[in-house]
Protein backbone atom coordinates (compact mmCIF):
# COMPACT_ATOMS: atom_id res chain seq x y z
CA UNK A 1 0.00 0.00 0.00
CA UNK A 2 3.26 2.57 1.11
CA UNK A 3 4.76 1.66 -2.38
CA UNK A 4 1.64 2.31 -4.52
CA UNK A 5 1.31 5.81 -2.46
CA UNK A 6 4.99 6.51 -3.25
CA UNK A 7 4.45 5.39 -7.41
CA UNK A 8 1.49 7.94 -7.61
CA UNK A 9 3.36 10.73 -5.96
CA UNK A 10 6.13 10.24 -8.14
CA UNK A 11 3.10 9.94 -10.90
CA UNK A 12 1.91 13.08 -10.07
CA UNK A 13 4.94 15.28 -9.84
CA UNK A 14 6.10 13.94 -13.42
CA UNK A 15 2.58 15.29 -14.91
CA UNK A 16 3.09 18.27 -12.68
CA UNK A 17 6.89 18.99 -14.18
CA UNK A 18 5.99 17.68 -17.89
CA UNK A 19 2.82 20.44 -18.12
CA UNK A 20 5.14 23.21 -16.50
CA UNK A 21 7.85 22.67 -19.73
CA UNK A 22 5.20 21.97 -22.16
CA UNK A 23 3.69 25.38 -21.46
CA UNK A 24 7.04 26.85 -21.53
CA UNK A 25 8.10 25.49 -24.85
CA UNK A 26 4.32 26.63 -26.16
CA UNK A 27 5.29 30.27 -24.94
CA UNK A 28 8.72 29.63 -26.58
CA UNK A 29 7.46 28.95 -30.12
CA UNK A 30 5.35 32.14 -29.87
CA UNK A 31 7.78 34.15 -29.88
CA UNK A 32 9.31 36.01 -32.87
CA UNK A 33 5.22 36.25 -33.98
CA UNK A 34 3.54 39.47 -34.00
CA UNK A 35 1.51 40.51 -31.24
CA UNK A 36 -1.26 41.90 -33.56
CA UNK A 37 -4.08 41.14 -36.09
CA UNK A 38 -4.16 42.82 -39.20
CA UNK A 39 -2.14 41.72 -42.37
CA UNK A 40 1.15 40.53 -42.11
CA UNK A 41 3.21 43.35 -43.50
CA UNK A 42 3.33 46.65 -41.57
CA UNK A 43 2.33 49.46 -44.19
CA UNK A 44 3.67 52.89 -42.93
CA UNK A 45 3.76 56.53 -44.77
CA UNK A 46 5.97 59.28 -45.13
CA UNK A 47 6.59 62.41 -46.29
CA UNK A 48 9.44 63.33 -48.81
CA UNK A 49 12.33 65.60 -47.39
CA UNK A 50 11.46 63.72 -44.12
CA UNK A 51 13.95 65.14 -41.39
CA UNK A 52 16.62 62.32 -40.56
CA UNK A 53 16.04 60.31 -37.66
CA UNK A 54 12.18 60.96 -38.13
CA UNK A 55 10.00 57.40 -36.49
CA UNK A 56 8.81 55.25 -39.40
CA UNK A 57 7.57 52.46 -36.90
CA UNK A 58 7.14 52.83 -33.01
CA UNK A 59 7.19 49.71 -32.19
CA UNK A 60 7.05 46.20 -34.01
CA UNK A 61 4.97 44.52 -31.92
CA UNK A 62 6.63 41.59 -32.07
CA UNK A 63 6.31 38.89 -29.22
CA UNK A 64 9.60 38.47 -26.98
CA UNK A 65 12.91 40.30 -25.57
CA UNK A 66 15.21 41.28 -27.73
CA UNK A 67 17.33 43.23 -23.95
CA UNK A 68 17.57 42.38 -20.59
CA UNK A 69 19.86 39.30 -18.90
CA UNK A 70 17.95 36.76 -20.89
CA UNK A 71 16.83 37.66 -24.46
CA UNK A 72 14.34 35.29 -26.14
CA UNK A 73 14.87 37.08 -29.54
CA UNK A 74 17.27 38.99 -32.17
CA UNK A 75 16.27 41.23 -34.09
CA UNK A 76 18.30 42.35 -37.21
CA UNK A 77 17.49 44.22 -40.49
CA UNK A 78 17.37 42.45 -44.30
CA UNK A 79 17.14 44.28 -47.87
CA UNK A 80 17.90 47.26 -46.01
CA UNK A 81 18.91 49.11 -49.72
CA UNK A 82 20.98 52.12 -49.35
CA UNK A 83 20.24 51.67 -45.52
CA UNK A 84 17.46 53.96 -45.22
CA UNK A 85 15.83 52.88 -42.19
CA UNK A 86 17.49 52.38 -38.51
CA UNK A 87 16.74 49.45 -36.23
CA UNK A 88 16.14 49.72 -32.53
CA UNK A 89 16.29 46.34 -31.49
CA UNK A 90 15.46 47.01 -27.98
CA UNK A 91 12.53 49.30 -28.57
CA UNK A 92 11.62 47.21 -31.82
CA UNK A 93 11.61 50.96 -33.65
CA UNK A 94 12.56 51.92 -37.14
CA UNK A 95 13.90 55.17 -37.85
CA UNK A 96 14.18 57.25 -41.20
CA UNK A 97 18.23 57.55 -41.58
CA UNK A 98 18.50 60.68 -44.70
CA UNK A 99 22.28 61.61 -43.35
CA UNK A 100 24.14 64.12 -46.16
CA UNK A 101 20.76 63.15 -48.11
CA UNK A 102 17.51 64.04 -48.67
CA UNK A 103 14.50 61.59 -49.22
CA UNK A 104 12.59 62.59 -52.73
CA UNK A 105 9.85 61.76 -54.13
CA UNK A 106 10.67 63.43 -57.58
CA UNK A 107 13.12 62.86 -60.54
CA UNK A 108 15.47 61.98 -60.85
CA UNK A 109 16.01 59.95 -57.68
CA UNK A 110 11.75 58.97 -57.64
CA UNK A 111 11.83 57.11 -54.23
CA UNK A 112 7.89 55.93 -53.94
CA UNK A 113 8.55 53.27 -51.30
CA UNK A 114 11.10 51.45 -49.02
CA UNK A 115 10.96 48.09 -48.23
CA UNK A 116 13.01 46.45 -45.22
CA UNK A 117 12.81 42.89 -43.77
CA UNK A 118 13.12 42.86 -39.92
CA UNK A 119 14.55 39.52 -39.09
CA UNK A 120 13.84 37.62 -35.88
CA UNK A 121 15.42 34.74 -34.25
CA UNK A 122 13.73 32.55 -31.24
CA UNK A 123 16.77 31.68 -29.28
CA UNK A 124 14.95 29.16 -27.58
CA UNK A 125 14.19 27.01 -30.31
CA UNK A 126 16.26 28.34 -33.26
CA UNK A 127 13.02 29.32 -35.66
CA UNK A 128 13.80 32.38 -37.62
CA UNK A 129 10.49 34.80 -39.06
CA UNK A 130 11.12 37.74 -41.70
CA UNK A 131 8.41 40.48 -40.68
CA UNK A 132 8.14 43.04 -43.92
CA UNK A 133 7.63 46.47 -43.92
CA UNK A 134 6.67 48.92 -46.66
CA UNK A 135 7.62 52.52 -46.20
CA UNK A 136 5.06 54.91 -48.90
CA UNK A 137 6.64 57.72 -49.16
CA UNK A 138 3.99 60.72 -49.97
CA UNK A 139 4.22 63.64 -52.29
CA UNK A 140 4.96 67.12 -51.18
CA UNK A 141 4.10 69.67 -53.16
CA UNK A 142 8.01 71.21 -53.51
CA UNK A 143 8.21 72.02 -57.26
CA UNK A 144 6.54 75.46 -59.17
CA UNK A 145 5.77 74.70 -62.86
CA UNK A 146 7.86 75.07 -64.93
CA UNK A 147 7.20 76.74 -68.66
CA UNK A 148 9.13 74.92 -71.74
CA UNK A 149 9.79 78.45 -73.44
CA UNK A 150 10.63 81.62 -72.33
CA UNK A 151 8.45 83.29 -74.51
CA UNK A 152 5.51 82.61 -76.92
CA UNK A 153 3.90 84.13 -79.63
CA UNK A 154 1.08 84.30 -82.46
CA UNK A 155 0.21 86.82 -84.97
CA UNK A 156 -3.78 87.13 -85.83
CA UNK A 157 -5.55 88.66 -88.41
CA UNK A 158 -7.50 91.58 -86.95
CA UNK A 159 -10.67 90.25 -89.16
CA UNK A 160 -10.74 87.47 -86.60
CA UNK A 161 -14.61 86.64 -85.22
CA UNK A 162 -14.33 87.13 -81.23
CA UNK A 163 -14.94 83.63 -79.84
CA UNK A 164 -11.70 82.19 -82.17
CA UNK A 165 -9.48 79.72 -80.38
CA UNK A 166 -6.13 82.00 -81.28
CA UNK A 167 -3.43 79.73 -79.57
CA UNK A 168 -2.91 76.14 -78.52
CA UNK A 169 0.65 76.36 -78.15
CA UNK A 170 0.32 75.58 -73.92
CA UNK A 171 -1.19 72.18 -75.18
CA UNK A 172 1.11 68.69 -74.49
CA UNK A 173 4.91 69.50 -73.40
CA UNK A 174 4.91 72.63 -74.65
CA UNK A 175 3.20 74.84 -71.89
CA UNK A 176 4.22 74.12 -68.35
CA UNK A 177 5.41 70.87 -66.49
CA UNK A 178 5.58 70.53 -62.71
CA UNK A 179 7.02 66.91 -61.95
CA UNK A 180 5.23 66.94 -58.18
CA UNK A 181 2.68 63.67 -58.67
CA UNK A 182 -1.06 63.89 -58.08
CA UNK A 183 -2.87 67.00 -57.70
CA UNK A 184 0.67 69.23 -57.47
CA UNK A 185 1.54 68.31 -60.37
CA UNK A 186 -1.52 69.08 -62.39
CA UNK A 187 -1.35 72.46 -64.23
CA UNK A 188 -4.07 74.98 -64.90
CA UNK A 189 -3.52 77.93 -67.30
CA UNK A 190 -5.03 81.78 -66.06
CA UNK A 191 -4.69 85.27 -67.77
CA UNK A 192 -3.44 87.76 -65.25
CA UNK A 193 -3.44 91.41 -65.34
CA UNK A 194 -0.69 93.54 -66.82
CA UNK A 195 0.01 97.04 -66.12
CA UNK A 196 1.93 97.43 -68.73
CA UNK A 197 -0.81 96.42 -71.29
CA UNK A 198 -3.90 97.23 -69.53
CA UNK A 199 -6.22 95.96 -72.12
CA UNK A 200 -4.51 92.23 -72.96
CA UNK A 201 -6.63 90.31 -69.96
CA UNK A 202 -10.00 91.71 -71.27
CA UNK A 203 -8.81 90.83 -74.91
CA UNK A 204 -8.04 87.77 -74.54
CA UNK A 205 -9.36 85.06 -72.17
CA UNK A 206 -8.61 81.10 -71.00
CA UNK A 207 -11.94 79.26 -70.47
CA UNK A 208 -10.88 75.78 -70.06
CA UNK A 209 -8.17 76.38 -68.02
CA UNK A 210 -6.66 72.73 -68.25
CA UNK A 211 -6.22 72.74 -71.80
CA UNK A 212 -4.36 76.17 -71.87
CA UNK A 213 -6.12 77.39 -75.26
CA UNK A 214 -6.24 81.64 -76.09
CA UNK A 215 -9.83 82.74 -76.97
CA UNK A 216 -10.03 86.21 -78.66
CA UNK A 217 -12.73 87.87 -76.22
CA UNK A 218 -12.96 91.33 -78.23
CA UNK A 219 -12.39 92.47 -82.17
CA UNK A 220 -9.15 93.62 -82.92
CA UNK A 221 -8.18 96.60 -84.86
CA UNK A 222 -4.87 96.70 -86.54
CA UNK A 223 -5.32 100.61 -87.10
CA UNK A 224 -5.94 100.64 -83.06
CA UNK A 225 -3.15 98.48 -81.88
CA UNK A 226 -0.63 96.20 -83.51
CA UNK A 227 0.71 94.21 -80.49
CA UNK A 228 -0.62 92.54 -76.85
CA UNK A 229 1.25 91.23 -73.90
CA UNK A 230 -0.50 88.69 -72.36
CA UNK A 231 0.83 87.27 -68.96
CA UNK A 232 -0.32 83.86 -68.50
CA UNK A 233 -0.13 82.16 -65.11
CA UNK A 234 0.67 78.45 -64.37
CA UNK A 235 -0.52 76.74 -61.14
CA UNK A 236 -0.38 73.51 -59.95
CA UNK A 237 -3.45 72.06 -58.26
CA UNK A 238 -2.55 71.43 -54.66
CA UNK A 239 -6.04 70.42 -52.38
CA UNK A 240 -4.71 73.46 -49.93
CA UNK A 241 -5.05 76.57 -51.88
CA UNK A 242 -2.19 78.18 -49.59
CA UNK A 243 0.24 75.52 -50.66
CA UNK A 244 -0.28 75.91 -54.52
CA UNK A 245 2.59 77.36 -56.80
CA UNK A 246 3.06 79.18 -59.73
CA UNK A 247 5.01 80.52 -62.53
CA UNK A 248 4.31 83.03 -65.21
CA UNK A 249 5.15 83.72 -69.09
CA UNK A 250 4.67 86.04 -71.64
CA UNK A 251 2.32 85.28 -74.65
CA UNK A 252 2.61 88.26 -77.29
CA UNK A 253 0.04 88.68 -80.02
CA UNK A 254 1.20 90.62 -82.98
CA UNK A 255 -2.34 92.04 -84.90
CA UNK A 256 -2.05 91.04 -88.68
CA UNK A 257 -3.84 94.18 -91.10
CA UNK A 258 -6.77 93.13 -92.35
CA UNK A 259 -8.93 94.26 -95.62
CA UNK A 260 -11.39 95.98 -93.61
CA UNK A 261 -11.09 99.48 -94.51
CA UNK A 262 -12.35 101.44 -98.15
CA UNK A 263 -11.32 103.76 -100.00
CA UNK A 264 -11.41 107.37 -98.89
CA UNK A 265 -11.11 110.95 -100.37
CA UNK A 266 -8.68 113.42 -98.45
CA UNK A 267 -8.72 115.24 -95.96
CA UNK A 268 -10.84 112.47 -94.07
CA UNK A 269 -13.17 113.87 -91.54
CA UNK A 270 -14.71 111.38 -89.58
CA UNK A 271 -18.47 110.43 -88.36
CA UNK A 272 -18.68 110.63 -84.98
CA UNK A 273 -17.92 107.26 -83.23
CA UNK A 274 -17.24 105.51 -86.36
CA UNK A 275 -14.40 105.06 -89.04
CA UNK A 276 -15.97 106.21 -91.77
CA UNK A 277 -15.25 109.86 -94.11
CA UNK A 278 -17.69 112.97 -93.90
CA UNK A 279 -18.81 113.49 -97.54
CA UNK A 280 -16.70 115.77 -99.77
CA UNK A 281 -17.55 117.99 -102.67
CA UNK A 282 -14.67 119.01 -104.73
CA UNK A 283 -14.96 122.27 -106.59
CA UNK A 284 -12.54 124.36 -109.00
CA UNK A 285 -13.30 127.50 -110.98
CA UNK A 286 -12.25 128.35 -114.99
CA UNK A 287 -12.49 132.04 -115.56
CA UNK A 288 -15.41 132.69 -118.56
CA UNK A 289 -14.51 132.10 -122.23
CA UNK A 290 -10.70 130.31 -121.18
CA UNK A 291 -9.87 128.59 -124.56
CA UNK A 292 -8.98 125.25 -123.90
CA UNK A 293 -5.60 124.71 -125.97
CA UNK A 294 -4.39 127.01 -123.84
CA UNK A 295 -3.74 125.40 -121.26
CA UNK A 296 -0.39 127.44 -120.25
CA UNK A 297 -3.15 130.68 -119.73
CA UNK A 298 -5.11 128.36 -117.07
CA UNK A 299 -3.39 128.80 -113.67
CA UNK A 300 -5.38 125.19 -111.87
CA UNK A 301 -2.20 123.15 -110.22
CA UNK A 302 -2.21 119.29 -110.76
CA UNK A 303 -0.90 116.10 -108.96
CA UNK A 304 -0.05 112.63 -109.87
CA UNK A 305 -1.05 109.42 -109.11
CA UNK A 306 -0.75 105.60 -110.38
CA UNK A 307 -4.13 103.57 -111.09
CA UNK A 308 -3.78 100.04 -111.26
CA UNK A 309 -6.09 98.80 -113.96
CA UNK A 310 -6.38 94.48 -113.96
CA UNK A 311 -7.86 93.11 -117.30
CA UNK A 312 -9.62 89.82 -116.84
CA UNK A 313 -9.91 87.30 -119.25
CA UNK A 314 -13.25 87.08 -121.36
CA UNK A 315 -14.09 83.94 -119.42
CA UNK A 316 -14.00 86.16 -116.55
CA UNK A 317 -10.85 83.65 -114.73
CA UNK A 318 -9.35 85.23 -112.34
CA UNK A 319 -5.89 84.69 -109.85
CA UNK A 320 -6.16 83.51 -106.16
CA UNK A 321 -6.00 86.44 -103.89
CA UNK A 322 -4.69 86.67 -100.60
CA UNK A 323 -6.22 88.64 -97.91
CA UNK A 324 -2.93 90.77 -97.77
CA UNK A 325 0.66 90.53 -99.60
CA UNK A 326 3.04 91.71 -96.46
CA UNK A 327 3.54 89.48 -93.94
CA UNK A 328 5.77 89.73 -90.83
CA UNK A 329 6.42 87.49 -88.12
CA UNK A 330 8.99 86.99 -85.55
CA UNK A 331 9.89 83.60 -84.76
CA UNK A 332 12.41 81.86 -81.43
CA UNK A 333 14.92 79.64 -82.83
CA UNK A 334 14.05 77.79 -80.35
CA UNK A 335 10.43 76.99 -81.59
CA UNK A 336 10.31 73.28 -82.27
CA UNK A 337 10.24 71.46 -85.65
CA UNK A 338 6.73 70.58 -87.17
CA UNK A 339 5.37 74.10 -85.42
CA UNK A 340 3.12 75.95 -87.43
CA UNK A 341 3.61 79.41 -88.41
CA UNK A 342 1.06 80.69 -90.42
CA UNK A 343 -1.95 79.46 -91.93
CA UNK A 344 -1.88 81.39 -95.52
CA UNK A 345 -4.97 81.12 -97.34
CA UNK A 346 -5.92 82.60 -100.92
CA UNK A 347 -9.22 83.10 -102.15
CA UNK A 348 -10.75 82.46 -105.58
CA UNK A 349 -13.42 83.57 -107.03
CA UNK A 350 -14.27 80.97 -109.21
CA UNK A 351 -13.56 78.25 -106.06
CA UNK A 352 -11.05 76.08 -107.90
CA UNK A 353 -8.25 74.19 -105.87
CA UNK A 354 -5.45 76.50 -104.49
CA UNK A 355 -2.06 74.98 -104.74
CA UNK A 356 0.25 76.56 -102.87
CA UNK A 357 4.67 76.80 -103.50
CA UNK A 358 7.32 78.29 -102.21
CA UNK A 359 8.46 80.22 -105.29
CA UNK A 360 12.08 81.56 -103.83
CA UNK A 361 14.03 82.63 -100.46
CA UNK A 362 14.30 79.02 -99.08
CA UNK A 363 16.90 77.29 -100.69
CA UNK A 364 17.94 75.37 -97.70
CA UNK A 365 14.37 74.39 -97.49
CA UNK A 366 14.20 75.37 -93.71
CA UNK A 367 10.05 75.68 -94.28
CA UNK A 368 7.48 73.37 -95.10
CA UNK A 369 4.79 74.10 -97.25
CA UNK A 370 1.63 72.31 -97.51
CA UNK A 371 0.64 72.61 -101.18
CA UNK A 372 -2.79 71.84 -100.84
CA UNK A 373 -3.85 73.55 -97.42
CA UNK A 374 -1.00 76.39 -97.39
CA UNK A 375 0.05 75.48 -93.74
CA UNK A 376 3.19 76.80 -93.14
CA UNK A 377 5.35 75.27 -90.57
CA UNK A 378 9.21 75.08 -89.43
CA UNK A 379 10.83 71.87 -91.34
CA UNK A 380 14.58 72.51 -89.89
CA UNK A 381 15.77 74.05 -86.60
CA UNK A 382 16.58 77.83 -86.63
CA UNK A 383 19.97 79.32 -86.18
CA UNK A 384 20.13 82.98 -85.57
CA UNK A 385 23.96 83.42 -86.08
CA UNK A 386 23.46 81.92 -89.25
CA UNK A 387 20.35 83.20 -90.98
CA UNK A 388 18.44 86.03 -88.93
CA UNK A 389 15.96 87.04 -91.79
CA UNK A 390 14.07 84.82 -94.13
CA UNK A 391 12.32 86.40 -97.17
CA UNK A 392 9.64 83.87 -99.08
CA UNK A 393 8.19 84.55 -102.12
CA UNK A 394 5.15 81.90 -101.87
CA UNK A 395 2.68 81.80 -104.88
CA UNK A 396 -1.13 80.24 -105.25
CA UNK A 397 -2.09 79.06 -108.17
CA UNK A 398 -5.58 77.66 -109.98
CA UNK A 399 -5.03 74.92 -112.28
CA UNK A 400 -7.33 75.19 -115.41
CA UNK A 401 -7.95 72.40 -117.59
CA UNK A 402 -6.87 74.40 -120.98
CA UNK A 403 -3.61 74.77 -118.97
CA UNK A 404 -3.66 78.64 -117.99
CA UNK A 405 -2.38 79.13 -114.86
CA UNK A 406 -3.13 82.34 -112.84
CA UNK A 407 -0.60 83.35 -109.76
CA UNK A 408 -0.54 85.99 -107.67
CA UNK A 409 2.79 86.38 -105.28
CA UNK A 410 2.92 86.42 -101.41
CA UNK A 411 6.61 88.35 -100.00
CA UNK A 412 6.23 86.31 -96.73
CA UNK A 413 9.30 88.18 -94.10
CA UNK A 414 10.54 85.94 -91.00
CA UNK A 415 12.41 87.43 -88.40
CA UNK A 416 14.24 86.30 -86.01
CA UNK A 417 14.04 89.73 -83.71
CA UNK A 418 15.85 90.73 -80.41
CA UNK A 419 13.63 90.84 -77.86
CA UNK A 420 11.69 94.33 -77.40
CA UNK A 421 12.09 94.92 -81.46
CA UNK A 422 9.08 95.49 -83.42
CA UNK A 423 8.43 94.10 -86.82
CA UNK A 424 8.68 95.88 -90.15
CA UNK A 425 6.04 97.81 -91.06
CA UNK A 426 3.71 96.75 -93.91
CA UNK A 427 5.07 98.69 -97.49
CA UNK A 428 1.65 99.53 -98.27
CA UNK A 429 1.16 96.94 -101.33
CA UNK A 430 -2.96 96.41 -102.02
CA UNK A 431 -2.99 94.63 -105.43
CA UNK A 432 -2.08 91.11 -106.49
CA UNK A 433 0.07 90.97 -109.45
CA UNK A 434 -0.05 87.48 -111.76
CA UNK A 435 2.41 86.02 -112.80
Amino acid sequence: MVQQLCLWKWFTVGMALAAVLAQALAQNDEDCKLARTGPPATIVPIDEESRNGTILVDNMLIKGTAGGPDPTIELSLKDNVDYWVILDPIKQTLYLNSTGRVLDRDPPMSIQSIVVQVQCVNKKVGTIINHEVRIVVRDRNDNSPQFQQQHYHVAVNELTPVGTTIFTGFSGNNGAIDIDDGPNGQIEYVIQYNPNDKTSNRTFDIPLTLSGAVVLRERLNYEEKTRYFVIVQANDRAQNLNERRTSTTTLTVDVLDGDDLGPMFLPCVLVNNTRDCRPLTYQASLPELTDPQEETKVKCRSSITTVYIEVLPPNNQSPPRFPQLMYSLEVSEAMRIGAVLLNLQAFDREGDPIQYLIQNGDPQQVFNLSQSSGLLALGKPLDRESTDRYILIVTASDGRPDGLFWMCSLMFERLLLEEGQDPPKDPGWDYAKPF
